[in-house]
């Protein structure tokens, strides 16, 4: 019915008689496609009064329009704001219609979406006002702007929006039919990308504490110009986990309406619900489930549950796992395969936390890297090694070809060169492993890193936030309350502007996710800062202030082992190494101090590191007399104003008497 013209209102008008989903009271439809919902009824509330807005301009329905295959002729008068002209409509359901109109104060063509029933349930209208409100406040590229919200002259509820064309990743799936099942996969996964976007976009929303619920291929949208947008926020709900300030504003509008945080029903598409969805209770986890599924249907081509709702609803909450896309396709890779299994477990704690794990992971998978979840075997890794580092291996063979024929000239070595040979596809396999294992090390610190800052940031400012108001007594119980939870800090205090100020920090609003490494007393330390607000203003600061051998060894993990120690140190994007195990490192440069610098391949690798996120490379220096040869993997973690540290996971492979 709709070509690759389709526009994303198009999709959105289609939905507006599917808004509302519960389970499992008053089903009211269970066919068999994948848009199957379950819908509430809800008893219509008393009429209110109703605001009445400025005209807007109005033109008859064209006969010619083609956006509908049954076209629904608009009222005669269609009033809006008065800068807005009605075009056509573009989409109408049960409860809601789309018009294509023009913006005569911007110049520009726009999407107008309005509310039909509004009298007829307030709660129904709560919800759509929220659904604006919501879109509105969620500023991202993959998300839809919402410009204006306002009400007819009849009191019916509307809000302007950009006006988008482009192709669902569901109609993207159904053009992936081919004539054989490995055509098929080829190219549904070359939308893994669309995927990965869809994860960054929703990653956004999670870290404001927002969860779509109702995430399935048909409200994935990609443009023609490579944006991916996350369609239909009606069932997003705003859980107080996230941005505190931002949950106390949708608080506002999300109050009596299908996401109030009250409401314990089920409410979603079933074949993508979670389990704890089905039982009423949502959170981060369940819109990494909705992600899976969706993977699960790019990888096989099809969905891991099929039936009516009930018999859904049967399958997600027995004690099974879910299905794995192993079972249907085999020319799949196993790292993919195991981030859909985590993505689809049943458990939501054995799940990926939130999408921006998920995302992290698919990337990783997409650019070649380990994916960390997955526990490689030795031949894994040796494919890995070899596949990633062709050259190196074309010159060892052409070594291991000079040392054979060298060896022809002499039977009385042909033993020595087989020992020889043999010794050095060990070491190869050994450097190998050892490359690969500091690499998954190196990724985990540095999710460790990352979530452990972003715990403490969060915990710092709510604190923070409780200081503002406190007793000097009380404060002090909340500072040794915040010590208690992190015994490895040596201090958190409350110290005046003007102290941070000569610290070198500079004070950016709303800006203090970026940990300082400062020097005290000749010790390198780390100092986390929240601003503690007082009548609108910043006086004070709650610092935090740790030694780097006291906390980052925390964050290691202890359940990789090797017959060969690991060393780990980590650095600024500046050079300065701010933590490593022997003090004589701690506080100098790589590239400036002598320490360092004696060696060029260690100051080579430094600038590696600098120029990469992640990788793996080689260095050696001098010590006593020898020649210590290490292979390094390193993995950044980001912070904002362009701050980065880079982890650094290396193992000595060889060492050379001079």
């Amino acid at each position: 019915m709709m070509n690759d013209d389709k526009t994303l209102l198009d999709i959105l008008a289609d939905k507006n008689s599917e808004a509302t989903f519960v389970w499992p009271k008053q089903i009211a439809s269970a066919n068999e496609d994948d848009n199957t919902v379950i819908k509430a009824a809800v008893p219509p509330p008393p009429p209110r009064p109703k605001p009445r807005p400025a005209k807007s301009k109005s033109v008859e329905q064209p006969s010619q329009a083609k956006s509908l295959e049954q076209p629904k002729a608009p009222e005669k008068s269609i009033t809006f704001s008065e800068n807005l002209t009605i075009q056509r409509i573009i989409g109408e359901g049960g409860v809601g219609r789309v018009y294509l109109a023009y913006d005569e104060a911007i110049g520009r063509r726009v999407a107008v979406k309005e509310l039909l029933v509004a009298e007829q349930n307030r709660q129904l209208e709560n919800s759509f006002i929220h659904e604006a409100k919501i879109t509105g406040k969620l500023e991202h590229p993959g998300i839809i702007p919402v410009y204006q919200l306002g009400y007819r002259e009849d009191g019916r509820a509307y809000y302007v929006m950009r006006y988008v064309k482009g192709e669902t990743l569901e109609e993207q799936l159904d053009k992936c039919q081919q004539s054989s099942a490995e055509l098929s996969f080829n190219k549904r996964i070359k939308l893994l990308d669309t995927l990965i976007n869809a994860c960054d976009t929703l990653a956004y929303a999670h870290s404001k504490g927002v969860i779509h619920r109702d995430l399935k291929p048909s409200n994935i949208i990609s443009g023609k110009f490579g944006e991916t947008i996350i369609l239909d926020w009606g069932l997003a709900q705003a859980l107080d986990d996230g941005d505190d300030d931002f949950f106390r504003n949708v608080q506002a509008h999300q109050t009596n309406t299908y996401s109030d945080n009250d409401n314990t029903q089920g409410m979603g598409t079933p074949r993508y619900m979670a389990p704890e969805q089905l039982r009423g209770k949502a959170v981060k986890a369940s819109d990494v489930y909705s992600l899976g599924v969706i993977l699960f249907k790019i990888i096989t081509g099809d969905l891991p549950y099929k039936g009516s709702p009930q018999e859904i609803q049967a399958r997600l909450l027995n004690d099974k796992p879910s299905p794995s896309p192993n079972q249907y396709i085999g020319m799949m890779s196993p790292e993919l395969g195991a981030i859909c299994e985590k993505a689809m477990a049943k458990n939501p704690f054995d799940r990926f936390a939130d999408a921006g794990e998920l995302s992290y992971q698919l990337k990783a998978y997409r650019d070649g890297r380990m994916v960390n979840i997955y526990s490689y075997s030795k031949q894994e890794l040796f494919r890995r090694f070899l596949a990633k580092n062709k050259f190196i291996v074309a010159m060892f063979i052409l070594l291991l070809g000079v040392i054979v024929a060298g060896a022809i000239f002499s039977v009385h070595y042909a033993m020595q060169m087989d020992e020889a040979r043999t010794k050095a596809e060990e070491a190869l396999v050994s450097v190998t492993a050892l490359g690969e294992q500091a690499q998954v090390q190196a990724n985990i610190i540095a999710n460790n890193i990352n979530t452990s800052a972003n715990e403490l940031f969060a915990n710092m400012k709510k604190t923070a936030s409780q200081l503002a108001s406190s007793s000097p007594n009380e404060q002090r119980k909340l500072l040794e309350a915040l010590h208690n939870q992190y015994p490895a800090f040596s201090s958190f205090s409350v110290e005046s502007s003007n102290t941070i100020t000569a610290l070198g920090w500079r004070a950016i609003p709303h800006q203090f996710d970026a940990p300082m490494i400062l020097t005290e007393k000749g010790k390198v330390m780390l100092v986390f800062l929240a601003p503690v607000p007082r009548q609108n203003q910043t006086i004070d600061y709650l610092v935090a202030k740790a030694a780097p051998e006291q906390v980052l060894p925390r964050l290691f993990p202890t359940e990789v082992t090797s017959s060969q120690p690991k060393d780990i140190w980590i650095m600024k994007e500046d050079g300065l190494i701010f933590y490593d195990k022997e003090e004589q490192y701690r506080g100098t440069n790589i590239f400036s101090d002598t320490l360092n610098n004696q060696s060029p391949s260690v100051v080579a690798f430094g600038r590696l590191t600098v120029s990469k996120a992640n990788g793996v490379g080689y260095y050696s220096f001098p010590d006593n007399g020898k020649t210590i040869f290490k292979i390094a993997a390193w993995q950044t973690v980001d912070f904002p104003e362009a701050k980065s540290w880079k982890i650094v996971v290396n193992y000595a492979y060889m060492v050379r008497d001079d």
